[in-house]
């Protein structure tokens, strides 16, 4: 039994530095010498979610549920699996069973909150949140999850506060940090949201979505900034046939629409810290962004010398062709930002980028979504209080499971998810 004790905890220091393949090796020698225990079980179900194995996790949880049907954390274990697998109505069940065994215990409250959350039940969420509230007022997870709960439902205001009282219990907490920058978003502060992803980034620099984060931000920044424009050049391109302008005034209108869009830019630009600078840069650079640049600014100024070029009486069958190139451009700038955006953040797409550029914001962060995975009292008590670092999808949906997170832009970025 002395033995049998050891080998658990070295499993589970293993997985608080996430050295989860390690873990998960030793654990199996364990769960073949000692099938009937069921922490051995559960410390399983956390390797697998540390490596992302949802599916093996489940089964993990499941075991330990057949040979201790009345603790509370497999339940949970299995809850965030399941939320990972996009089964929302299962992993709510076992979230709601978790809380059942345990009602005392505020984790079994966010493990409600997380599942309901990602199932897009808000109501249900901001209940089983103010549980945990209730529970554990200082507890800054807590208050993390609150506050995700209220920006899914609109209130950035009182999200705003959860997200800085858990800052205030937990100055080092990523999640509460990139959770104020998806809110900034809301606000549609760019330069905000930016600085709140950096200082999250710097908390916690294995946790990729925060950078992710912060390239969301910039590609929807030159995505609108490209929008705007070839906007503002489709309306021009119709004075000529409305005014009888002659060319010079309208070159210098062109002129002026361009130089009003770089200054804009560079407004947003010079009000983001200096790192963010170095990433604007740095993106500029990247050839599929550059191209984008190119081919709207191209398209714009291949319709305005046909505007401007062409006779007077001739205007009315050249106008429409002018319009087509501008949207022509403006399409295959969106489809070079999508291909920069698949380079740079792997699995996001251009649509949702450039529509919802919050929904990386949105994901769970896997460094705070200890509360559904870490033991608390009885007979797992060893592994009380241990941050469960793994296992985590990177910003709310997550859109961040949150970690993913609904769009900023469509009512609505994590990064900015």
């Amino acid at each position: 039994m002395i033995e049998l004790r050891e080998e658990l905890a070295r499993a589970s220091a293993m997985l608080d530095v996430r050295r989860f393949d390690e873990a998960s090796a030793l654990l199996a020698r364990v769960v073949s010498a000692e099938p009937e225990s069921s922490r051995a079980w559960c410390l399983m179900a956390r390797a697998h979610l540390g490596a992302e194995r949802y599916t093996e996790a489940i089964s993990a949880a499941n075991r330990a549920v057949s040979l201790d049907p009345a603790d509370e954390w497999p339940h949970r274990l299995a809850s965030n699996a399941l939320v990972h697998l996009g089964n929302f109505p299962d992993a709510l069940r076992a979230a709601d069973e978790a809380c059942r065994l345990a009602p005392g215990y505020w984790q079994t409250h966010v493990c409600v909150a997380q599942a309901a959350l990602a199932g897009q039940r808000p109501r249900v969420a901001a209940e089983a949140a103010s549980r945990a509230r209730a529970l554990a007022p200082n507890e800054p997870d807590v208050h993390f999850l609150s506050g995700k709960v209220s920006l899914a439902r609109g209130q950035l205001a009182e999200a705003r506060e959860h997200q800085e009282r858990a800052l205030a219990l937990d100055p080092a907490h990523s999640g509460a940090m990139n959770e104020l920058g998806r809110i900034r978003l809301r606000r549609h502060d760019t330069a905000g949201a930016i600085r709140h992803f950096i200082s999250a980034a710097r908390a916690t620099p294995e946790e990729r979505i925060y950078s992710r984060n912060i390239d969301v931000v910039l590609l929807r920044t030159v995505s609108r900034t490209i929008y705007v424009f070839t906007l503002v050049a489709l309306i021009l391109i119709w004075i000529p046939a409305v005014t009888h302008l002659d060319r010079l005034p309208f070159v210098i209108a062109l002129g002026m629409a361009a130089g009003l869009t770089v200054a804009s830019f560079a407004w947003i630009v010079l009000r983001m810290p200096r790192e963010a600078r170095r990433l604007v840069r740095r993106t500029l650079r990247a050839p599929r962004v550059a191209a984008a640049l190119a081919l709207a600014a191209g398209g714009v100024a291949v319709a305005f010398g046909l505007v401007a070029f062409t006779p007077a009486a001739d205007l009315t069958g050249v106008l429409p062709v002018a319009v087509v190139i501008t949207v022509a451009a403006r399409l295959a700038a969106f489809a070079a930002l999508r291909g920069a955006a698949r380079k740079h953040l792997g699995v996001l797409g251009f649509v949702r980028l450039a529509v919802r550029p919050g929904d990386l914001a949105d994901r769970p962060q896997g460094e705070h979504r200890r509360a559904a995975q870490q033991a608390v009292d009885g007979s797992h008590a060893e592994d009380r209080g241990r941050p469960e670092r793994g296992g985590q999808r990177p910003v709310d949906r997550v859109p961040d499971h949150a970690d993913a997170v609904s769009g900023e832009d469509a009512e609505r970025a994590d990064p900015g998810e």
